[in-house]
């Protein structure tokens, strides 16, 4: 048995770069990548409704992203100060023009969680 396992490692003595390769390949691929973007709960959109949380006027907001638009639900929509800076602030961090971002005001049963 000890031959046999001997005999084994020989011949993967051959191969010792490609499979160093091959452990270091894999092992970059099975690294978590992306930091706390990666966390869940830590997306562009949680990241947005916080931002748009803090804002004056705003309340409590929720954002929807894709690439051909965003949808912010939040307690302030139904001022228009509000809706302008809420606006603005997804233009900027998106990119994203005036026309493709669509504001609705929140549920009042989302003031207690529910």
């Amino acid at each position: 048995m000890a031959d046999g396992a001997k005999g084994m490692l020989e011949k993967l003595g051959r191969f010792r770069y490609a499979l160093i390769v091959a452990a270091v390949g894999l092992a970059l691929l099975l690294w978590p990548s992306g930091g706390k973007e990666a966390a869940a709960g830590d997306t562009e959109e949680a990241r947005l409704s916080a931002l748009l949380t803090q804002m004056e006027g705003v309340g409590r907001a929720e954002v929807l992203l894709s690439e051909n638009g965003a949808a912010v639900v939040c307690q302030g929509a139904d001022s228009a100060s509000a809706r302008l800076d809420i606006t603005s602030a997804v233009r900027s961090y998106t990119g994203l023009g005036a026309d493709k971002i669509v504001i609705f005001k929140m549920n009042e049963s989302w003031r207690d969680g529910h």
